[in-house]
């Protein structure tokens, strides 16, 4: 058959996107009849051919429930798909920022982190950067394949080993549902979200930076560095603006095909990449895992990589 359905994320799934595993994480059953199936990979004619099956030997029944779910039009997939993903939305909005505490920071550190962050509510001028970063955010959230390609370059770069799904298709998912959050916190729906994720990327911006220079920073990062650490330093306002019209004024670098990057547009740069691998390591899937725990399922045991 050529849909399977998933108890565990409440969508349809297509064969050619699964591993074999993937059924029993996920829960993948027949749309039709909700018994268990599996995928079977089949080479034809130097091409592979994809599709679910029973488990159960009952050729009756196997060949009506493949003749309904295949006659399921697509319509009807994205339709219960569209469904599926805002209800889960609405799910992970309203624990997002306890997300993000719980999942970024640890006890020892999470007092005078959020101290920075409480300041920097309070910061008018701070509050005029997130909607110029707001626009920015708009454009990279329009174009679906830039974006999938920066989720791709921050998982290399910014995520750890252990902060990443053994399955292919789970990390799809994870990079999915983190996509929907983008365009849903830009869309102008949330901006005290968006306000509160570009805020959290700043500081950990900064305390990365920090770190890095008792080490050693590139020419770029010291001049970045230098300006975000004049801002934290005080509370007044003017000597914040200050402290960001000398961040627009630095010098930049040359990028891989020889065009100049402004110091401005770096600091806009690693700022999403920060942002991004904050939605990133959102644990999406946990939090599905643990709502079907409360209404009964079984434990889909999803797993990140050791």
């Amino acid at each position: 058959m050529k849909y399977g359905y998933s108890l565990f994320i409440q969508e349809h799934v297509d064969p050619k996107d699964v591993d074999y595993d993937d059924t029993r994480l996920f829960q993948i059953v027949c749309p039709e009849c909700k018994e268990p199936i599996f995928k079977v990979s089949r080479d034809l004619h130097e091409k592979t051919a994809n599709y679910f099956s029973h488990y159960r030997k009952d050729e009756t029944l196997n060949h009506q429930c493949e003749l309904r779910v295949n006659s399921i039009p697509s319509s009807t997939v994205n339709e219960v798909s569209i469904k599926s993903r805002n209800q889960k939305l609405r799910l992970f909005l309203r624990v997002f920022q306890d997300m993000v505490w719980g999942n970024e920071f640890d006890e020892a550190n999470i007092k005078r982190i959020k101290q920075r962050h409480y300041e920097l509510q309070r910061s008018s001028i701070f509050s005029e950067i997130v909607v110029y970063f707001l626009k920015y955010a708009r454009d990279f959230a329009a174009d679906k394949q830039h974006l999938w390609e920066m989720f791709d370059e921050t998982i290399q770069n910014k995520l750890k080993s252990n902060e990443i799904y053994n399955s292919v298709f789970a990390m799809g998912i994870q990079k999915q549902y983190a996509y929907e959050f983008l365009n849903y916190l830009v869309a102008g729906n949330s901006k005290k979200n968006f306000l509160f994720l570009l805020n959290i990327a700043f500081i950990q911006l900064y305390h990365d930076l920090k770190r890095k220079s008792k080490i050693g920073l590139l020419d770029w990062e010291d001049a970045l560095y230098s300006c975000l650490e004049k801002f934290f330093r005080t509370k007044n306002e003017n000597k914040r603006i200050k402290a960001f019209q000398e961040l627009t004024s630095q010098q930049g670098i040359s990028g891989s095909t020889g065009e100049y990057i402004s110091g401005y547009i770096l600091f806009g740069i690693q700022i999403f990449q920060y942002a991004f691998s904050i939605l990133l390591r959102i644990p999406y899937l946990e939090i599905l895992q643990k709502k079907l725990q409360d209404r009964g399922f079984r434990d889909p045991s999803i797993s990140l990589a050791d």
